[in-house]
């Protein structure tokens, strides 16, 4: 059997779309990756940011009561 031009061709597009969806899934894939780091460094710092808020909130709130209950 003897192989064609045209046969070579098939073939090499076949490889060189292999090659580009490969490519592509491994962008997709880095790209996620990337998203969900920013993703997980975006909530910490919110977290954090809230519990500092909770925090003073408490401390101002017993303060507060403590304040409030001297003047009784």
């Amino acid at each position: 059997m003897r192989m064609t031009l045209n046969d070579i061709g098939k073939a090499l597009r076949k490889v060189l779309s292999a090659v580009a969806r490969a490519a592509w899934g491994i962008t997709l894939c880095a790209g996620g990756l990337a998203v969900g780091i920013a993703e997980e460094i975006l909530l910490g710092v919110l977290n954090f940011m809230f519990g500092i808020l909770t925090a003073l909130l408490s401390i101002v709130t017993i303060i507060w009561t403590f304040i409030w209950l001297l003047t009784l």
